[in-house]
């Protein structure tokens, strides 16, 4: 039963990042604190963070079907959370590189 969950949080998330498709979403608490992001080209950074989001979902539920077909140990059932903040880093830094945020870090920004 555990093992559905990565299926279930895929299928959640992938309904939650078509609803909030023109809002930004950023999971990564380090960067949320301690820096502060400004959307250049909306447009252009929405679409990104919904492909990227998009990807995250199917990460999620591939990875919850292959745990239930795989019957793999309670270990891999925490290691799948692992990609998920990374995917999410690749978005700020892909969207930094194409000029769609400008964003600082520092401790002074919150």
């Amino acid at each position: 039963m555990n093992k559905i969950v990565y299926v279930l949080l895929g299928v959640v998330y992938l309904i939650y990042c078509i609803l909030c498709r023109d809002k930004v979403t950023y999971f990564i608490r380090e960067y949320s604190r301690t820096s502060e992001m400004t959307v250049i080209r909306p447009r252009e950074f929405f679409r990104l963070q919904l492909k990227f989001s998009i990807f995250n979902s199917l990460y999620l539920i591939i990875y919850g079907i292959s745990l239930y077909i795989f019957n793999l140990d309670k270990v891999f059932f925490i290691v799948g959370f692992l990609p998920f903040p990374f995917i999410n880093l690749l978005l700020i830094m892909k969207s930094k590189t194409k000029g769609y945020v400008d964003y600082k870090i520092g401790k002074t920004y919150k």
